[in-house]
């Protein structure tokens, strides 16, 4: 499952499927597992991007599953259809993903991560 861009901006990839949550500590894992990088392109100072094929797993599946939130549409009916019918869009490698994220985080976890992408499990429960 690729994504619609090659490149993904650093900023975009902050705290993302567990990568650090500062610019420096992403770059430096960056740096440690080797991912291919470039200068971003019109960015003023060291703006960095990287390649889509050098990111963990992880990170290419968590920027999956919202770039292709678009694409997945229910019409107003009971949950358990809204499940089976949103279960029924994803393929294998997602329904198996999303459901792992469940059973790991649970539904309350789940709900939180959604209405705050960005923000760290730790960061949401404080509040």
């Amino acid at each position: 499952m690729l994504p619609k861009k090659e490149w993904i901006a650093t900023h975009e990839l902050i705290g993302v499927g567990g990568l650090p949550k500062t610019r420096q500590g992403l770059n430096r894992r960056a740096r440690e597992e080797g991912w291919h990088k470039r200068r971003r392109e019109g960015a003023r100072g060291k703006a960095l991007e990287y390649a889509w094929q050098s990111l963990p797993e992880t990170v290419k599946k968590t920027l999956s599953l919202r770039s292709n939130m678009a694409e997945y549409r229910a019409a107003p009916q009971e949950p358990s259809s809204t499940w089976l019918e949103i279960h029924r869009q994803l393929s294998s490698e997602e329904r198996d993903f999303v459901v792992s994220f469940i059973l790991r985080e649970g539904v309350l976890n789940l709900l939180k991560r959604l209405d705050y992408p960005d923000e760290s499990l730790a960061e949401l429960n404080r509040e």
